[in-house]
């Protein structure tokens, strides 16, 4: 790389000054800085910023997998959360990490309510926070004391799907939607998804009204014996 020069002259009324030994002629050469020497700093707060990024990143995300609680299900809001005190004084709300829950026109609202009833409402718990959603929304696993993984056992009943997308790397929840294929327990009942199509059906042509499907409830267990008793 090369540096700029000039030549310049002194004017006259200013060599007096500078006295008569100056010289009338100046030669100027800049030397140029080289290009790396000015971007190497750069890219090096560059790199440092960055690791430094990553590792505040991984530290908060080994904070949240690590953060173990224990606390009570006060109540049950809807079919993946839960509301649950954790003794500081207020009651946090907790969406249940990896469940995609059974839908309305599945028709296993009664079901499941009682069983959330029967199981987790009012017991204590054991809470491993995996993220945060909007607001104050904690997301996470839930364990008995006993160490019985809750979100396994709902998926086990059949009473939500596994969602790969959110939890994919969660085998527990994976068995659990594979015992309860095999088992053909809950919304992997036939006769439910067989109801859930013929609900869909006559929604779609107009045989029941908004409030008929809003109040239809069914009990899978009768369904089978009718299906028993119409194949006799």
């Amino acid at each position: 790389m090369r540096g700029l020069s000039w030549r310049t002259g002194i004017r006259p009324e200013n060599k007096a000054l500078l006295g008569s030994d100056s010289p009338t002629i100046i030669d100027i050469q800049l030397i140029p800085v080289p290009q790396s020497v000015i971007f190497m700093p750069i890219i090096a707060i560059i790199a440092i910023v960055g690791v430094v990024i990553l590792v505040i990143y991984a530290l908060l995300n080994k904070t949240i997998s690590d953060t173990e609680r224990e606390g009570i299900i006060k109540d049950v809001l809807n079919k993946d959360a839960v509301l649950v005190d954790f003794g500081d004084g207020r009651n946090t709300i907790v969406k249940i990490f990896g469940i995609v829950p059974a839908s309305d026109n599945e028709m296993l609202d009664e079901k499941i309510f009682e069983f959330y009833d029967a199981s987790i409402r009012g017991i204590s718990v054991k809470f491993r926070q995996k993220s945060i959603a909007t607001g104050d929304i904690l997301v996470g696993e839930l364990y008995s004391m006993a160490g019985e993984y809750i979100n396994a056992a709902i998926v086990r009943h059949g009473f939500a799907r596994w969602s790969a997308s959110e939890a994919g790397s969660d085998q527990a929840l994976l068995e659990a939607q594979e015992l309860a294929k095999r088992e053909q327990v809950g919304l992997w009942n036939p006769a439910i998804r067989q109801l859930m199509e013929e609900k869909m059906r006559q929604q779609a042509s107009g045989e029941m009204s908004d409030d008929d499907i809003a109040n239809l409830s069914v009990d899978p267990e009768q369904e089978e014996t009718k299906e028993s008793r119409d194949s006799e």
